[in-house]
């Protein structure tokens, strides 16, 4: 049993129902600040009746209101479903019972003070909110939070309601009640009275007590005075294990037990991970008691981790997921966390002009191959896209260097007040695939999946295989070729070399690249309106050099990492008298024999890319290839597409 889908209506952010679709264990919330996650999350804690969120209950700022505060919300809703139910658990929950036999908890507020200046709520389970409501089932649901700017230390200090208190005395619960009911004193209540006893009998104990006594009797007189006793704390079970307190060893268990230190000592992150070892602890130490659901609310795991530990965390809690069953949700801002998580396990938050939009990235792609592909290749730089506003694809390092300083370029030429000056500006990402893997990512965004033709009797392997290549390279499909998907709503293009096999291809000549992913190309325009491919002349450094003034700095960069004097730096230097000459000079040629340089063994295109970027920051001016225009245009959504070259 597992809470599969919350709804949620009129609250905070969500003004219209939201629907968030959950799966059993792991669940990683990503998305920008500001798009709903700890919305969310506190209406999973309001509808659970989690503990910390009922003592600060509703305020009037969570009811929806517009940024212009026309439209408000007069009334909440949050809907939870629990599937997966099982016999005995269709019987524990019969009154919540939907006519799936999934269980249905509903919790309804009114924008209606009562005299308390509390607003007025009712909730019920099942689907009729006028049946009685029955609280055990509710009550059963374990549901523990970690905010944001959780203070570990603080919740597990020694004090009442401690968490190290709550998990000791909810371990000890059923022997507890056993003692209580018989008149029983606990195992380590009998040994506090020892030691009480015998604290009382050393000498300095004893004198002191008296001393304490005889002044209060002088103070206050016969009738007035009390009598006092040193002793350890008070003698209640309860009392005692709230006085406990937690301490740590920096590394494996020490020899010596003098060596612990108390947590005010320790990092904010191993604090954290101290806290967490405890919820945990104390969901695995009652599952013989509790069959019902497990949930761990964590606000921004990653607080006060590095790296390597967030990864490390999130595969232990994803692996406690999966061994104990327990629901685990977790919202993020870090790229490594959404890199280590599979997507599967991941749920997108994105902020629309039509509101939010929450987006389960399992249902964007159904192809086995593609998952398998985007979970092996994900990692911490490509997560980006999942926190970005939107993408641009690239092959390699020397795009994802200079494609944002282009841009800036471009977007200052245009003079509009509502243009943004740069990339960052606008939220959008670019992002280096090292490779022309677009294909796999682009399913995140593009809404389609094809339904592949079966394989017909009497056809062998080699031509059912050639079959299939050809079906997915159409330009465009019927509908019973494909089924729509869910998506990211986010524009992402993909920038990509043509590359033919003509050495130095003109301007505006119709030349066939051999890149493997240019079907895309049309397939993408006909099939959505989220995504787009941009191809060149050649290749990047070829087209940039496709332009004189361009060219001219691309060489003065060759120029300068020449070690050797000769006839090759003769025939550079000629180049570059051509211009300043302004010759007539053979483009392409030269934008050719500067991409064959530039793949030199001495330089490099990751080199060579840092160099131009430092020459162009100087200057601050650069001639942009039409097709990276056209990309920037479509993916800021400021002038209708061109289709580039």
């Amino acid at each position: 049993m597992y809470l599969s889908d919350v709804k949620i209506e009129g609250y905070r952010l969500f003004k219209g129902k939201q629907i968030l679709h959950l799966r059993k264990g792991l669940n990683v919330l990503v998305g920008e600040n500001g798009c709903g996650k700890s919305t969310v999350i506190d209406a999973i804690r309001m509808l659970l009746n989690e503990d910390e969120y009922v003592r600060n209950g509703i305020s009037e700022e969570d009811f929806y209101s517009s940024v212009d505060k026309k439209e408000r919300a007069d009334n909440i809703s949050v809907k939870g479903r629990f599937s997966d139910l099982s016999d005995d658990k269709k019987v524990e929950y019969i009154t919540w019972l939907d006519k799936d036999y999934n269980a249905v908890l509903n919790i309804d507020i009114a924008k209606k003070q009562d005299r308390r200046n509390n607003y007025k709520k009712v909730i019920w389970g099942g689907e009729a909110s006028n049946s009685t409501f029955d609280w055990e089932p509710l009550n059963d649901i374990q549901c523990v939070y970690l905010p944001a700017l959780r203070d570990a230390e603080k919740k597990l200090k020694a004090n009442r309601g401690s968490r190290l208190a709550r998990l000791l005395i909810n371990l000890s619960q059923k022997t507890l009640e056993e003692k209580r009911k018989v008149g029983e004193l606990m195992d380590i209540e009998r040994d506090v009275n020892d030691f009480n006893e015998a604290l009382a009998k050393r000498p300095d104990i004893a004198r002191a007590n008296e001393l304490i006594n005889d002044s209060l009797e002088d103070a206050l007189g016969a009738v007035f005075a009390q009598t006092t006793k040193i002793q350890f704390g008070d003698v209640t079970f309860e009392r005692i294990v709230e006085a406990l307190r937690l301490v740590f060893f920096p590394g494996k268990i020490p020899t010596e037990e003098n060596v612990y230190r108390n947590l005010f000592e320790n990092s904010l992150g191993y604090n954290n991970l101290i806290y967490l070892a405890t919820i945990l602890a104390e969901f695995e130490g009652l599952k013989e008691n509790y069959s019902s659901p497990r949930i761990l609310l964590i606000e921004e795991l990653e607080a006060h981790l590095h790296p390597q530990i967030q990864i490390k965390v999130l595969r232990y809690l994803k692996d406690q997921a999966e061994k104990n069953d327990i629901q685990i949700i977790i919202t993020t801002h870090s790229t490594t966390i959404a890199s280590a998580t599979p997507i599967e396990n991941i749920i997108s938050f994105n902020m629309t002009k039509n509101g939010i939009k929450i987006t389960s990235l399992r249902n964007c792609i159904k192809n086995k191959q593609a998952k398998q592909f985007i979970n092996r290749w994900m990692d911490t730089t490509r997560s980006t896209l999942l926190f970005s506003k939107g993408n641009i694809l690239v092959e390699g390092l020397a795009e994802a260097l200079l494609i944002p300083k282009l841009a800036e370029i471009y977007l200052g030429k245009l003079n509009s007040h509502n243009v943004p000056k740069s990339l960052e500006e606008a939220g959008i990402s670019v992002i280096n695939m090292n490779g022309i893997f677009f294909q796999y990512f682009m399913k995140l965004y593009d809404g389609y999946e094809l339904i592949y033709p079966e394989q017909e009797d009497d056809e062998s392997k080699e031509a059912y295989k050639e079959r299939i290549n050809l079906f997915r390279k159409k330009d465009k499909f019927e509908e019973d070729e494909y089924k729509k998907t869910d998506f990211l709503p986010i524009l992402c293009v993909a920038i990509t070399d043509s590359d033919p096999e003509e050495d130095a291809p003109q301007k505006k000549a119709a030349v066939e690249g051999k890149n493997p992913q240019l079907f895309l190309k049309k397939q993408v325009k006909n099939m959505t309106d989220n995504c787009r491919i941009y191809t060149n002349l050649k290749t990047f450094e070829y087209d940039l050099a496709m332009e004189k003034d361009n060219a001219k700095k691309m060489i003065e960069i060759i120029l300068n990492e020449l070690s050797t004097n000769g006839p090759v730096r003769d025939r550079w230097n000629g180049y570059l008298e051509a211009y300043q000459n302004n010759e007539k000079v053979e483009q392409s040629e030269i934008a050719f024999d500067i991409l064959k340089q530039i793949d030199a063994s001495y330089l490099g295109k990751g080199l060579f890319a840092q160099l131009l970027l430092e020459k162009i920051n100087m200057t601050n001016d650069f001639i942009i290839p039409e097709y990276i225009k056209a990309a920037i245009r479509f993916v800021l959504g400021i002038i209708e597409e061109n289709n580039g070259k």
